[in-house]
């Protein structure tokens, strides 16, 4: 006899991994080097403002949420502004998904501000000459606020989900996009105007009576219990409502990520890449240009880059004291200049391909030139020429 047919099987579409999904946003030195720069400025301020503990306590206090706030485009691009979340959208992904594969990058970027600021804090404070438990304070007073700023920040995306939709023209969410945005971009996107500077001065809101308290211990007060009751309800708020946003990421992902890109696409305007300055394009070899108008072109806002480093050059050598903290600078602005260049790897092989037949020296078919690198170097060089120019007038 033969058996009953059974009714065919059918294989059910296998859902991307998390580590897969972030290959389509790859986040690299855009994670670090904003904050890092910011770190170094901070710590020139700290540094000169002495040993007064309560004008550093005042310094942390401003500079913590600013460099929290420094970082927070880059930690939070991949939950909604990405290309790869508008690329993934057609795939039937579920929100969760995207949202695993965007804080991923989000974790690393709050741990490298964290260090960033806790070194900072620490080294300057340590050399203010203040002692060791009103160094710790100061310490404790950014932790605390990095603390609960980690737990608030996964809201600003979600926020940014549930009210960056298109509601309609009766509700009150749609009319109060209109008032708030003031024609300045589509009324879906004004969330994206408000949320992150919201989000930062709610962690620096929920962190002040944490914050006082442990100043008062370091001074060797007794605080009262009441401040240490209310900060630890806002540590628990803080982190309660970062676990709960993935809910209303999940309402609002599918048709926030159209409108946020739309509003991105708007504000940008025409695509025409800065110029690059003529004095970066000496010599004849095509290969040395082509490397430098790339470096250019992926880097963003270049021109503000390369000015600032040699301005702030310029500033230690010839008018600041000279520094670790003045140094710090210089080698961050370096950095700035110089870390957007790791994007020339990539690329290296469509360099080959287009050299590959022409007459050019075998490093130029290869996509090499360090005539490139000489030219994009030169101003990094000129500003250790002010480093050493301000520490040897010192000496």
């Amino acid at each position: 006899m033969v058996g009953p047919a059974h009714a065919p099987t059918i294989a059910r579409p296998m859902t991307p991994s998390v580590s897969l999904l972030r290959r389509f946003d790859a986040r690299g030195y855009e994670l670090w080097l904003v904050p890092a720069l910011v770190a170094a400025i901070g710590g020139v301020t700290l540094a000169s403002a002495g040993a007064d503990a309560g004008v550093l306590r005042g310094l942390v206090f401003v500079g913590g949420p600013l460099l929290l706030l420094s970082g927070l485009h880059a930690r939070l691009d991949g939950y909604l502004h990405a290309r790869a979340r508008l690329s993934l959208l057609p795939l039937p992904l579920p929100p969760a998904r995207s949202w695993a594969a965007a804080s991923g990058p989000h974790r690393v970027g709050l741990g490298w501000t964290g260090l960033f600021g806790v070194a900072t804090v620490a080294g300057a404070a340590l050399g203010a000459g203040v002692t060791t438990r009103q160094a710790l304070g100061l310490v404790g007073d950014f932790a605390w606020l990095w603390l609960l700023a980690a737990g608030l920040e996964p809201v600003i995306p979600a926020a940014g989900a549930w009210l960056g939709r298109r509601f309609p023209e009766e509700r009150p969410q749609r009319r109060w996009q209109e008032r708030l945005g003031g024609g300045w971009t589509i009324p879906e996107a004004v969330v994206h105007l408000y949320a992150p500077a919201l989000g930062v001065g709610t962690a620096a809101l929920l962190a002040m009576p944490g914050q006082l308290w442990l100043d008062l211990w370091v001074d060797g007060q007794a605080p009262p219990i009441e401040l240490l009751v209310v900060g630890a309800i806002a540590g628990v708020l803080a982190w309660g409502l970062g676990r709960v946003a993935v809910l209303a990421y999940a309402r609002g992902m599918f048709e926030a990520v159209p409108w946020v890109h739309e509003a991105v696409r708007t504000l940008a305007g025409p695509a025409v890449p800065e110029e690059v300055p003529r004095w970066l394009l000496w010599g004849r070899d095509p290969m040395q240009h082509l490397v430098v108008r790339q470096f250019w072109r992926v880097t963003p806002v270049p021109g503000l880059r390369l000015w600032a480093l040699l301005i702030g050059a310029a500033w230690v050598g010839l008018a600041a004291a000279p520094s670790v903290a003045a140094t710090a600078v210089v080698v961050a602005l370096a950095s700035a200049w110089l870390v957007p260049g790791v994007r020339l790897r990539a690329l290296g092989p469509a360099r080959a391909r287009l050299a590959g037949s022409l007459p050019l020296p075998p490093s130029a078919r290869a996509g090499r030139s360090l005539g490139a690198w000489a030219v994009l170097g030169a101003p990094v060089v000129v500003a250790a020429a002010g480093v050493v120019l301000a520490w040897s007038r010192a000496a």
